[in-house]
Protein backbone atom coordinates (compact mmCIF):
# COMPACT_ATOMS: atom_id res chain seq x y z
CA UNK A 1 0.00 0.00 0.00
CA UNK A 2 1.46 3.36 -0.91
CA UNK A 3 1.99 6.14 1.38
CA UNK A 4 -0.58 8.37 0.20
CA UNK A 5 -3.31 5.40 0.33
CA UNK A 6 -2.00 4.77 3.94
CA UNK A 7 -1.52 8.51 4.78
CA UNK A 8 -5.28 9.42 3.53
CA UNK A 9 -6.86 6.39 5.12
CA UNK A 10 -5.05 6.76 8.68
CA UNK A 11 -8.27 7.74 9.91
CA UNK A 12 -10.39 4.53 8.82
CA UNK A 13 -11.17 2.48 11.23
CA UNK A 14 -12.14 -1.41 10.13
CA UNK A 15 -14.66 -3.83 10.70
CA UNK A 16 -15.14 -7.30 10.34
CA UNK A 17 -17.39 -8.94 7.83
CA UNK A 18 -19.50 -11.55 9.00
CA UNK A 19 -18.47 -14.84 7.52
CA UNK A 20 -20.44 -15.12 4.22
CA UNK A 21 -21.94 -11.76 4.01
CA UNK A 22 -22.20 -10.02 0.35
CA UNK A 23 -23.28 -6.53 1.83
CA UNK A 24 -21.45 -3.50 0.22
CA UNK A 25 -21.14 -0.52 1.79
CA UNK A 26 -21.04 2.88 -0.04
CA UNK A 27 -16.94 4.06 -0.21
CA UNK A 28 -16.97 7.92 -0.03
CA UNK A 29 -13.75 8.91 -1.79
CA UNK A 30 -10.81 7.18 -4.25
CA UNK A 31 -8.77 6.94 -0.70
CA UNK A 32 -10.98 5.29 1.02
CA UNK A 33 -12.53 2.77 -1.79
CA UNK A 34 -8.23 2.50 -2.47
CA UNK A 35 -8.39 0.94 1.65
CA UNK A 36 -11.31 -0.90 0.73
CA UNK A 37 -9.58 -2.56 -1.92
CA UNK A 38 -6.58 -3.25 -0.11
CA UNK A 39 -7.69 -4.41 2.96
CA UNK A 40 -10.70 -6.74 0.93
CA UNK A 41 -13.34 -4.87 2.69
CA UNK A 42 -15.88 -1.87 1.65
CA UNK A 43 -17.20 -1.54 5.55
CA UNK A 44 -13.72 0.40 6.07
CA UNK A 45 -14.67 3.06 3.62
CA UNK A 46 -16.51 6.30 5.48
CA UNK A 47 -19.45 8.45 4.40
CA UNK A 48 -18.64 11.03 2.26
CA UNK A 49 -19.09 11.92 -1.77
CA UNK A 50 -19.49 8.72 -3.55
CA UNK A 51 -22.24 7.37 -0.68
CA UNK A 52 -25.21 5.87 -2.54
CA UNK A 53 -23.28 5.97 -5.98
CA UNK A 54 -22.47 2.72 -8.18
CA UNK A 55 -18.66 1.63 -8.77
CA UNK A 56 -17.54 0.85 -12.14
CA UNK A 57 -14.87 -2.00 -12.67
CA UNK A 58 -12.67 -2.15 -15.38
CA UNK A 59 -10.36 -5.10 -16.68
CA UNK A 60 -7.81 -3.64 -18.98
CA UNK A 61 -5.90 -6.44 -21.41
CA UNK A 62 -2.70 -6.46 -23.21
CA UNK A 63 -1.97 -2.99 -24.31
CA UNK A 64 -5.51 -1.82 -23.72
CA UNK A 65 -3.91 0.16 -20.36
CA UNK A 66 -4.48 3.57 -22.09
CA UNK A 67 -8.10 4.34 -20.81
CA UNK A 68 -5.92 4.30 -17.04
CA UNK A 69 -4.76 7.12 -17.79
CA UNK A 70 -7.85 8.80 -18.23
CA UNK A 71 -9.00 8.48 -14.62
CA UNK A 72 -9.19 11.30 -12.73
CA UNK A 73 -7.28 11.65 -9.34
CA UNK A 74 -5.84 8.31 -9.46
CA UNK A 75 -4.48 6.14 -6.54
CA UNK A 76 -2.55 2.99 -7.28
CA UNK A 77 -1.96 -0.10 -5.81
CA UNK A 78 0.73 -2.52 -7.37
CA UNK A 79 -0.45 -6.22 -7.30
CA UNK A 80 2.47 -6.94 -5.39
CA UNK A 81 1.45 -5.03 -3.07
CA UNK A 82 -1.71 -6.55 -2.23
CA UNK A 83 -2.52 -9.10 0.05
CA UNK A 84 -3.07 -12.62 -1.14
CA UNK A 85 -1.50 -11.48 -4.88
CA UNK A 86 1.55 -12.00 -6.75
CA UNK A 87 2.64 -9.36 -9.53
CA UNK A 88 1.98 -9.97 -13.35
CA UNK A 89 4.99 -10.27 -15.67
CA UNK A 90 3.32 -10.13 -18.74
CA UNK A 91 4.44 -7.80 -21.79
CA UNK A 92 1.89 -5.21 -21.94
CA UNK A 93 0.05 -5.55 -18.08
CA UNK A 94 1.02 -3.02 -15.37
CA UNK A 95 0.09 -4.88 -12.78
CA UNK A 96 -2.16 -2.26 -11.04
CA UNK A 97 -5.25 -1.70 -9.45
CA UNK A 98 -6.08 2.36 -10.40
CA UNK A 99 -8.87 3.72 -8.03
CA UNK A 100 -10.27 6.87 -8.92
CA UNK A 101 -12.95 9.08 -10.94
CA UNK A 102 -13.77 8.73 -14.56
CA UNK A 103 -17.04 11.19 -15.79
CA UNK A 104 -17.59 12.06 -12.24
CA UNK A 105 -17.96 7.88 -11.73
CA UNK A 106 -16.00 6.43 -9.18
CA UNK A 107 -14.21 3.20 -10.70
CA UNK A 108 -11.43 0.25 -10.25
CA UNK A 109 -9.18 -0.29 -13.32
CA UNK A 110 -7.31 -3.38 -13.31
CA UNK A 111 -4.19 -2.09 -15.37
CA UNK A 112 -3.04 -5.83 -16.13
CA UNK A 113 -4.20 -9.30 -15.40
CA UNK A 114 -3.03 -12.73 -14.32
CA UNK A 115 -2.87 -15.33 -16.17
CA UNK A 116 -2.83 -19.28 -16.20
CA UNK A 117 0.32 -19.19 -18.35
CA UNK A 118 2.14 -17.15 -15.96
CA UNK A 119 2.07 -20.30 -13.62
CA UNK A 120 -0.96 -19.06 -10.99
CA UNK A 121 -4.12 -21.62 -10.34
CA UNK A 122 -7.41 -19.99 -11.68
CA UNK A 123 -8.33 -19.56 -7.69
CA UNK A 124 -5.19 -16.66 -7.90
CA UNK A 125 -6.28 -15.36 -11.90
CA UNK A 126 -9.69 -14.65 -10.36
CA UNK A 127 -8.67 -13.53 -6.96
CA UNK A 128 -8.73 -9.83 -7.89
CA UNK A 129 -12.15 -9.69 -9.49
CA UNK A 130 -13.62 -10.70 -5.70
CA UNK A 131 -11.50 -7.96 -3.99
CA UNK A 132 -13.10 -6.00 -6.73
CA UNK A 133 -16.99 -7.27 -5.73
CA UNK A 134 -16.16 -6.91 -1.87
CA UNK A 135 -15.19 -3.43 -2.54
CA UNK A 136 -18.07 -2.79 -3.87
CA UNK A 137 -17.99 -2.85 -7.44
CA UNK A 138 -21.43 -4.06 -9.20
CA UNK A 139 -20.46 -3.37 -12.59
CA UNK A 140 -17.65 -4.66 -14.86
CA UNK A 141 -16.10 -4.32 -18.12
CA UNK A 142 -13.58 -7.01 -18.73
CA UNK A 143 -11.64 -6.22 -21.88
CA UNK A 144 -9.33 -8.47 -23.77
CA UNK A 145 -7.29 -8.88 -26.83
CA UNK A 146 -7.89 -11.41 -29.14
CA UNK A 147 -7.33 -13.05 -32.59
CA UNK A 148 -9.80 -13.00 -34.75
CA UNK A 149 -10.84 -16.48 -36.31
CA UNK A 150 -14.17 -15.60 -38.37
CA UNK A 151 -13.52 -13.92 -41.79
CA UNK A 152 -16.33 -11.31 -41.18
CA UNK A 153 -13.85 -9.68 -38.28
CA UNK A 154 -10.65 -7.22 -39.29
CA UNK A 155 -8.24 -5.72 -37.64
CA UNK A 156 -8.76 -3.57 -34.63
CA UNK A 157 -12.52 -4.65 -34.44
CA UNK A 158 -14.58 -4.72 -31.06
CA UNK A 159 -16.24 -7.62 -30.19
CA UNK A 160 -18.79 -8.12 -27.35
CA UNK A 161 -18.16 -11.37 -26.77
CA UNK A 162 -21.78 -12.98 -26.17
CA UNK A 163 -20.71 -16.83 -25.84
CA UNK A 164 -17.58 -17.94 -24.49
CA UNK A 165 -15.71 -21.78 -24.16
CA UNK A 166 -13.09 -22.07 -21.88
CA UNK A 167 -9.67 -24.61 -22.76
CA UNK A 168 -7.81 -22.80 -19.42
CA UNK A 169 -6.62 -25.20 -17.34
CA UNK A 170 -8.81 -27.89 -18.77
CA UNK A 171 -11.38 -26.54 -16.41
CA UNK A 172 -14.26 -26.31 -19.02
CA UNK A 173 -16.32 -23.12 -17.32
CA UNK A 174 -15.75 -24.54 -13.90
CA UNK A 175 -16.15 -21.81 -11.40
CA UNK A 176 -12.15 -21.72 -9.78
CA UNK A 177 -12.10 -22.88 -5.76
CA UNK A 178 -13.47 -20.23 -3.28
CA UNK A 179 -10.88 -20.83 -0.67
CA UNK A 180 -8.44 -18.12 0.37
CA UNK A 181 -6.58 -17.09 3.07
CA UNK A 182 -8.46 -13.33 2.79
CA UNK A 183 -12.23 -13.37 3.98
CA UNK A 184 -14.40 -13.09 1.31
CA UNK A 185 -17.92 -13.61 0.19
CA UNK A 186 -18.40 -17.12 -1.27
CA UNK A 187 -19.54 -16.97 -5.09
CA UNK A 188 -22.28 -19.75 -6.04
CA UNK A 189 -22.16 -21.03 -9.40
CA UNK A 190 -24.69 -19.19 -11.88
CA UNK A 191 -24.97 -18.86 -15.93
CA UNK A 192 -22.24 -16.73 -17.54
CA UNK A 193 -24.66 -14.08 -18.90
CA UNK A 194 -23.68 -10.38 -20.19
CA UNK A 195 -25.62 -7.69 -19.53
CA UNK A 196 -28.04 -6.90 -21.63
CA UNK A 197 -28.21 -2.88 -20.68
CA UNK A 198 -24.48 -2.60 -20.83
CA UNK A 199 -24.74 -3.93 -24.11
CA UNK A 200 -27.32 -0.87 -24.96
CA UNK A 201 -24.99 1.31 -23.79
CA UNK A 202 -21.47 -0.05 -25.88
CA UNK A 203 -23.95 -0.59 -29.28
CA UNK A 204 -25.11 3.13 -28.78
CA UNK A 205 -21.67 4.26 -28.67
CA UNK A 206 -20.48 2.29 -31.89
CA UNK A 207 -23.77 4.24 -33.66
CA UNK A 208 -22.54 7.54 -32.31
CA UNK A 209 -19.02 7.38 -33.27
CA UNK A 210 -19.23 5.56 -36.74
CA UNK A 211 -17.50 2.20 -35.99
CA UNK A 212 -19.35 -1.84 -35.92
CA UNK A 213 -19.81 -3.54 -32.56
CA UNK A 214 -19.58 -7.41 -33.55
CA UNK A 215 -21.02 -9.91 -31.23
CA UNK A 216 -18.99 -13.31 -31.06
CA UNK A 217 -17.90 -16.54 -29.57
CA UNK A 218 -14.75 -16.73 -27.60
CA UNK A 219 -12.63 -19.54 -26.90
CA UNK A 220 -9.98 -18.83 -24.08
CA UNK A 221 -6.79 -21.46 -24.37
CA UNK A 222 -3.84 -22.00 -21.69
CA UNK A 223 -1.58 -19.81 -23.96
CA UNK A 224 1.35 -18.40 -23.78
CA UNK A 225 2.42 -19.47 -27.23
CA UNK A 226 -0.11 -18.29 -30.36
CA UNK A 227 -2.35 -20.60 -32.36
CA UNK A 228 -1.01 -23.13 -35.12
CA UNK A 229 -2.67 -23.10 -38.07
CA UNK A 230 -4.05 -26.81 -37.33
CA UNK A 231 -5.54 -25.60 -34.24
CA UNK A 232 -7.06 -22.49 -35.96
CA UNK A 233 -8.80 -24.64 -38.40
CA UNK A 234 -10.19 -26.73 -36.08
CA UNK A 235 -11.38 -23.68 -33.37
CA UNK A 236 -13.35 -22.19 -36.48
CA UNK A 237 -15.13 -25.66 -37.25
CA UNK A 238 -16.31 -25.85 -33.56
CA UNK A 239 -17.32 -22.01 -33.95
CA UNK A 240 -14.80 -19.92 -32.68
CA UNK A 241 -14.72 -16.19 -33.41
CA UNK A 242 -12.11 -15.05 -31.48
CA UNK A 243 -9.52 -16.46 -29.41
CA UNK A 244 -7.17 -15.38 -26.63
CA UNK A 245 -5.62 -16.76 -23.16
CA UNK A 246 -8.02 -14.92 -20.40
CA UNK A 247 -11.35 -13.45 -20.19
CA UNK A 248 -13.72 -16.63 -19.17
CA UNK A 249 -12.32 -17.19 -15.34
CA UNK A 250 -12.67 -13.28 -14.20
CA UNK A 251 -16.49 -13.73 -16.37
CA UNK A 252 -17.86 -16.53 -14.92
CA UNK A 253 -16.30 -15.24 -11.06
CA UNK A 254 -17.84 -12.21 -11.90
CA UNK A 255 -21.45 -13.85 -12.76
CA UNK A 256 -21.31 -15.83 -9.91
CA UNK A 257 -20.69 -12.98 -7.63
CA UNK A 258 -23.67 -11.22 -9.55
CA UNK A 259 -21.82 -8.87 -10.90
CA UNK A 260 -23.25 -6.89 -13.94
CA UNK A 261 -21.01 -7.90 -17.12
CA UNK A 262 -19.73 -6.62 -20.51
CA UNK A 263 -16.59 -8.84 -21.37
CA UNK A 264 -15.60 -7.10 -24.95
CA UNK A 265 -12.74 -7.92 -27.25
CA UNK A 266 -10.36 -6.21 -29.58
CA UNK A 267 -9.59 -8.35 -32.55
CA UNK A 268 -5.34 -7.36 -32.72
CA UNK A 269 -4.53 -9.99 -35.39
CA UNK A 270 -6.13 -12.44 -37.98
CA UNK A 271 -5.75 -16.00 -37.52
CA UNK A 272 -6.70 -17.17 -40.83
CA UNK A 273 -4.88 -20.51 -40.96
CA UNK A 274 -4.11 -20.70 -44.63
CA UNK A 275 -3.08 -17.03 -44.58
CA UNK A 276 0.62 -15.97 -45.08
CA UNK A 277 0.57 -13.98 -41.81
CA UNK A 278 2.14 -14.79 -38.35
CA UNK A 279 1.11 -13.09 -34.78
CA UNK A 280 3.84 -11.02 -32.87
CA UNK A 281 3.45 -9.47 -29.78
CA UNK A 282 4.51 -6.17 -30.47
CA UNK A 283 1.96 -6.27 -33.33
CA UNK A 284 -0.75 -7.03 -30.62
CA UNK A 285 0.03 -4.62 -28.36
CA UNK A 286 0.22 -1.67 -31.18
CA UNK A 287 -3.29 -2.45 -32.56
CA UNK A 288 -4.47 -2.63 -28.92
CA UNK A 289 -3.55 0.86 -27.94
CA UNK A 290 -5.05 2.29 -31.57
CA UNK A 291 -8.39 0.19 -31.33
CA UNK A 292 -8.75 1.04 -27.39
CA UNK A 293 -9.60 4.56 -28.12
CA UNK A 294 -12.94 2.78 -29.25
CA UNK A 295 -13.40 1.17 -25.79
CA UNK A 296 -12.54 3.72 -23.54
CA UNK A 297 -15.17 5.87 -25.35
CA UNK A 298 -17.98 3.03 -24.42
CA UNK A 299 -16.23 2.93 -20.48
CA UNK A 300 -17.07 6.57 -20.68
CA UNK A 301 -20.61 6.44 -21.53
CA UNK A 302 -20.84 3.74 -18.82
CA UNK A 303 -19.36 5.79 -16.31
CA UNK A 304 -21.49 8.65 -17.44
CA UNK A 305 -24.84 6.78 -17.34
CA UNK A 306 -23.63 5.37 -13.78
CA UNK A 307 -23.15 8.58 -12.66
CA UNK A 308 -26.02 10.26 -13.74
CA UNK A 309 -28.39 7.98 -11.89
CA UNK A 310 -27.10 4.20 -11.62
CA UNK A 311 -28.41 0.94 -13.46
CA UNK A 312 -31.84 3.03 -14.33
CA UNK A 313 -30.30 5.20 -16.23
CA UNK A 314 -28.28 2.77 -18.39
CA UNK A 315 -31.82 0.98 -18.79
CA UNK A 316 -32.51 4.08 -20.03
CA UNK A 317 -30.69 3.99 -23.43
CA UNK A 318 -32.88 2.37 -25.78
CA UNK A 319 -35.64 4.68 -25.02
CA UNK A 320 -33.33 7.54 -26.03
CA UNK A 321 -32.34 5.30 -28.82
CA UNK A 322 -36.09 5.41 -30.32
CA UNK A 323 -36.85 8.90 -29.53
Amino acid sequence: MNDSIASDAAHHSGLNHPAGTTEQIAIADQAGLADAMFNHDARLAPEGSFRGQPILGVVLGSGLGGLADQIETPHCISFRDMPGLPGTTATGHRGQFIVGTLSGCPIVAMAGRLHFYEGHPLETVTHPIRIMHAAGISSLVVSCAAGGLNPRLQTGDLAVLDETISWIGAAMGRLPNASSAIELPVPRPRPLRIDQNLVNVAEAVAHRDGFTLHRATYLAVNGPNYETRAECRMMRTIGVDVVGMSTVPECLMAASLGMRLLPIAVVTNMAIPDAPVTAAHDDVLDVSNRAGVKLQQIVIAIADRLRRGGPDAIKQVNKDRRS
